[in-house]
């Protein structure tokens, strides 16, 4: 059980943005595939691999997804002796996101424990919210894109993690007659409920992690190789906090759409 627990926090760094992006929907019919590396590092412990997802709108203001998919190459400590570990499938993400608005967007993420031993913390959650998006009209070329949800895992070899709430934004703007769109971004995670585990004696017990907090902070950028249909992005990840321990990680991949 500890193993696991001590597992969820290790690939939170390549797991930390669940919904695709904080911005609008796409339009009804239009869809995209994205792959890319990661690679998360906190001396002496490090991690990397692969990740795919795909989404589509099948009608206007519906947009489906599959995110976070993929293979993780290693996650291990660096230290003499040290087999490799955590290879294997990574969990699936299937997710929902609906336009009710222009600028506001409601999404489902539902995390499914489909991943290899070594890799898979055994844990179905359901991430819910909502996102307000818009363009910065005094700042042609700038937009920001916000979003707040709740995280609620559920029991799982006897431990349930607390429910969680989740406030994010981010700004971008696309420098004219470049196609370059440079971005920021920030995410906080508060626990709202105390975590729970059964001891061996069939008892309940608390881990009295009730508010703590987590930041992630993100700088990347995205450049379209062929307009609107190939993006290349990356971006430098660092996070800090009790939920999961401090880790910087890099991202670098390719969005087509289609």
């Amino acid at each position: 059980m500890f193993k696991k627990i001590a597992l969820a926090s290790a690939l939170a760094a390549s797991a930390a943005f669940a919904t695709w992006d904080y911005y609008p929907v796409l339009e009804a019919g239009k869809g995209s595939a994205e792959a890319g590396l990661y690679y998360d590092w906190d001396d002496p412990w490090s991690q990397a691999g692969l990740k795919i997802g795909a989404r589509y709108s099948l009608i206007q203001n519906l947009e489906l997804s599959l995110q976070s998919w993929g293979y993780q190459f290693w996650s291990e400590a660096d230290c003499d002796g040290c087999a490799n570990g955590g290879d294997g499938l990574r969990d699936l993400t299937l997710g929902v996101r609906y336009g009710i608005a222009p600028m506001i967007t409601i999404f489902g993420d539902f995390r499914l424990p489909v991943g290899g031993d070594e890799v898979s913390n055994d844990e179905i959650a359901i991430y819910a919210g909502a996102q307000f998006s818009m363009p910065i009209n005094d700042v042609p070329g700038m937009k920001l894109g916000t979003e707040a949800g709740v995280d609620w895992g559920f029991e799982h070899d006897h431990y349930e993690r607390g429910l969680e709430t989740h406030l994010a934004g981010e700004v971008a703007y696309t420098v004219p007659n470049v196609g370059v769109t440079p971005f920021v971004g920030l995410q906080m995670k508060i626990r709202l409920t105390e975590s729970e585990s059964e001891g061996g004696d069939g008892k309940e017990y608390g881990h009295n992690d009730d508010g703590d907090k987590q930041i992630n902070i993100w700088l990347g950028a995205d450049y379209f190789v062929i307009p609107n249909q190939l993006d290349l992005k990356a971006k430098l990840i660092v996070r800090s906090g009790d939920l999961d321990g401090d880790a910087t990680g890099l991202y670098v991949g390719a969005e087509f759409f289609f």
